[in-house]
C-alpha cells in the first residue's frame, strides 16, 4: 500500500479504528474546557483550605 491509498477497514479493525475515533474527539472536546477550567481555578480569588470540622457531613465515612 502506498502513501496515496486508504486503509480499508474490514471487520477485525472497523470497532478499534471507531473507538479509536471516538476517544480523539472526547480529547479534542476536552482539552479545551479542562485548560479553561484550570485557569479559572488559578485565577480565582479563593484558596483557602477545607475545613473538614466546619461541614461534618463531610466527614461521616472518615471515623
Amino acid at each position: 500500500m502506498n502513501n496515496h491509498q486508504k486503509p480499508t477497514l474490514n471487520k477485525k479493525t472497523f470497532p478499534q479504528a471507531c473507538a479509536t475515533h471516538a476517544v480523539h474527539q472526547l480529547g479534542n472536546f476536552l482539552n479545551p474546557a479542562l485548560t479553561l477550567l484550570g485557569q479559572g481555578l488559578r485565577k480565582s480569588p479563593i484558596r483557602q483550605k477545607l475545613n473538614f470540622a466546619n461541614h461534618p457531613h463531610l466527614c461521616k465515612g472518615l471515623n
